[in-house]
């Protein structure tokens, strides 16, 4: 915006003060050709030579009927998918969650699952043909919710454990295995030696409530073909922190003998084993 002091007051002998750390533009009254945003302000071309795509572009419009503007840092190329990430305040390092296919004039919702009770900060990035990550597009989110969840990663499906018949429902009881190995000496006291192996085993129960006119059976035979049977890695958090990689076995079903209708729920009781740090596990799958 050269003349229109948004550079400063040294570079254009403007009275006016500088303008700085710009978070928001509008363009009214005119009709434009091209918008060219950068984000040094030395050595700039006051020439009305329209630039290429610069290392510093922070947008580049040339209004070709398209959204066709964000910068990616490679010359101008074009977008092909967005990269979803995530991190906490306290850390710099991100986890990337997925990926959604750059669609002129599209909106896309991407919905997360694996996230504890915190505050974080979610990311949306540009990526270019050659797989280069242009400047996010940041915002915080606080998540907040009540009881277990059985988390299916690769299908963003989730089991929630949080529903009873009566009382504040079950306890849910962690126990954590130590590879323990106890030696008999020839002394008044054993000896005993660990190894690196530690996990943790539990079990989470909850009432489940089919749609109006289905059957539990039908309910309990879904949850069997996709959190049992698949013999996969399946997520498990709790709304007081706890986060595991698990491996889910031996479910066992109860319900009433007599039903009215179709409206008969199942308490569902499930077996998990912890098999994976979940750091490693977020990098692992994307």
């Amino acid at each position: 915006m050269i003349g229109l002091d948004a550079f400063g007051i040294n570079s254009f002998r403007s009275y006016s003060p500088a303008v700085r750390d710009i978070q928001y533009m509008e363009l009214k009254n005119g009709i434009y050709d091209e918008v060219h945003i950068r984000e040094k302000t030395t050595n700039v071309d006051k020439s009305n030579i329209k630039q290429d795509w610069q290392i510093d572009t922070l947008l580049l419009a040339k209004f070709m009927e398209d959204l066709e503007a964000g910068n990616i840092n490679n010359e101008g190329i074009q977008i092909a998918n967005f990269v979803i990430k995530r991190r906490k305040l306290n850390e710099i390092r991100s986890v990337t969650l997925g990926y959604k296919n750059f669609v002129n004039n599209n909106q896309f919702v991407y919905e997360d699952y694996t996230q504890t009770n915190d505050e974080f900060i979610y990311s949306i990035v540009p990526v270019g043909e050659n797989d280069l990550e242009g400047q996010e597009n940041s915002l915080i989110v606080k998540s907040d919710f009540s009881g277990w969840f059985l988390v299916d990663r690769s299908e963003n499906e989730v089991l929630p454990f949080d529903k009873f018949i009566s009382g504040n429902g079950s306890t849910v009881s962690t126990s954590l295995n130590q590879s323990r190995t106890q030696i008999d000496t020839l002394t008044k006291y054993p000896s005993f030696f660990y190894s690196d192996q530690e996990y943790h085993e539990f079990q989470l129960q909850a009432t489940f409530i089919p749609e109006e006119w289905q059957r539990s059976g039908n309910q309990y035979e879904d949850v069997l073909n996709q959190f049992i049977r698949s013999h996969k890695p399946f997520l498990v958090k709790s709304s007081s922190g706890e986060i595991y990689v698990a491996d889910v076995h031996t479910p066992s079903k109860s319900a009433p003998s007599n039903t009215y209708g179709g409206y008969d729920y199942m308490e569902l009781t499930i077996n998990l084993t912890e098999i994976m740090d979940y750091d490693e596990y977020m990098e692992s799958v994307k």
